[in-house]
């Protein structure tokens, strides 16, 4: 009986504290709004205009590089201008509608888009399936090409991926100038798909010359054998015939149907670019595997008399955690048969465990019962990690990503058949801070407590 007192105390403590930090957000409401056009590539949580701008508990400088990273897409995708629209008044706007956390983190996804109709987080956090640089961008670029934005994590700060050229990832940081994501991370965690207005690359014009070279950032020019045609930018309100990264004012478009010739002093600028056009490179489709883990659609036996090739598209899956990674649904079969009952289908980001392989199924089990999945659905998860209590993420701090995380798969857990999870074991582990076996309010009301400390 004492201990249940006591622990209503202490819930009636964080509670108490909680409702009096959104008490004290609310009262304070900055008048901050935007007046100039600019370019939504050099917005910054450390703004003086709107770095102290609450969010729930927390501020923009300190908790605001998610939604800066949003507010990048909602403006790429001419959802919002930035004569009337900046990172502050979006996150006064979600403020008015209460969806931050004491954290500062966003309480519902879903609160983007009541704010941002145009707007949408189309998946959960999406954990890769290679460790290399080259398939990370390739992955992410996959979504791009499809039209899609995309956010990725680089250890607990969240940055806007404004284009991919090979293996490098360009960026827009809300805490940093570098425009090259490897110049100043290590890694990349994962990353969200999220939808907007107009497509990713639609404001790109049809680039169908040898060379582009650009004489200032007011205008380029495009020149061919036969004529030479010279196009004007709009008005930074519009989205803009091609892009200017933070630390220069020169503009480079590499066009995609022939190898372009540059001078010299072209070339000193094309490593600052902002590339955003359609590349000519990792032409993968969304759905394609990495060759670390791809397993075709055709039967895994091998005989002797296999080619070489036939030997390595047709490699036995690894047993294993996996999740999908499809912009669709992927169906679950009662059977090793596409034409048995679909007892349920894997959202984007879902994560089951294959026990074996048979062909081109794997059984994973659903509710206590064996269920079938194509493989090539799948993205192999890698080997489990040794995680420390309450580190989630494994990026060596308990902190608001973590506790995110808890609360997504909280949220999800109710709508998800057993044996589909938004977590890997590992991390279900680390999330257990309460240690008794589940993960629940008892787990959210310890990581308040820890973060407090």
């Amino acid at each position: 009986m004492e201990e249940t007192v006591t622990n209503k105390g202490i819930i009636g403590i964080l509670l108490a504290c909680v409702m009096l930090i959104g008490m004290i957000a609310g009262v304070y409401s900055p008048t901050e709004k935007a007046h100039a056009a600019e370019d939504y590539r050099t917005w910054s949580q450390k703004d003086e205009r709107w770095a102290y701008t609450p969010l729930g508990g927390s501020t923009v400088k300190e908790s605001g590089c998610y939604i800066t990273s949003i507010a990048m897409v909602a403006a790429a995708s001419g959802a919002r201008d930035t004569e009337s629209f900046n990172p502050g008044v979006f996150a006064q706007q979600l403020n008015n509608i209460g969806a931050f956390s004491w954290d500062g983190s966003l309480m519902y996804w879903a609160s983007v888009n009541a704010v941002i109709p145009e707007v949408k987080i189309e998946t959960a956090n999406l954990y890769f399936n290679s460790g290399s640089r080259e398939s990370k961008a390739s992955e992410m670029k996959s979504w791009l090409d499809k039209g899609m934005y995309v956010i990725c994590n680089v250890g607990g700060h969240w940055v806007y991926v404004d284009g991919i050229s090979g293996a490098d990832v360009i960026m827009a940081d809300p805490a940093k100038t570098e425009t090259y994501l490897y110049n100043a991370y290590s890694d990349i965690l994962c990353y969200q798909v999220l939808s907007g207005k107009n497509p990713y690359g639609s404001h790109i014009e049809s680039v169908t010359t040898e060379a582009v070279t650009t004489t200032s950032s007011e205008t380029a020019t495009t020149t061919t054998s036969a004529s030479t045609t010279t196009m004007t930018e709009t008005s930074s309100s519009t989205t803009t015939t091609s892009t200017t990264s933070k630390e220069t004012s020169t503009t480079t478009i590499i066009a995609t149907t022939a190898p372009a010739e540059v001078t010299s002093a072209e070339a000193a600028t094309m490593r600052t670019a902002v590339i955003t056009a359609p590349f000519a490179v990792l032409e993968k489709s969304a759905d394609t595997r990495s060759e670390e883990t791809q397993t075709t659609e055709a039967t895994t036996t091998t005989t002797a008399a296999s080619t070489e090739a036939e030997t390595t598209s047709t490699t036995e899956a690894e047993t294993g955690e996996y999740f999908y990674s499809g912009s669709e649904t992927a169906p679950v079969y009662s059977e090793m048969n596409s034409e048995s009952t679909v007892i349920t289908s894997l959202r984007n980001g879902d994560i089951v465990s294959v026990t074996r392989t048979v062909g081109e199924y794997g059984c994973i089990n659903i509710g206590g019962t064996d269920a079938w999945v194509k493989m090539s659905e799948l993205e192999y998860a890698g080997e489990s990690r040794d995680l420390e209590v309450g580190d989630i993420n494994g990026d060596g701090e308990i902190n608001a990503v973590d506790l995110a995380l808890l609360n997504e798969y909280i949220r999800n857990a109710a709508d998800l058949p057993e044996g589909v999870s938004t977590l890997r074991r590992c991390e279900i582990e680390a999330a257990d801070v309460s240690g008794d076996g589940a993960i629940n309010s008892s787990d959210v009301l310890i990581f308040l407590m820890l973060i407090c400390e």
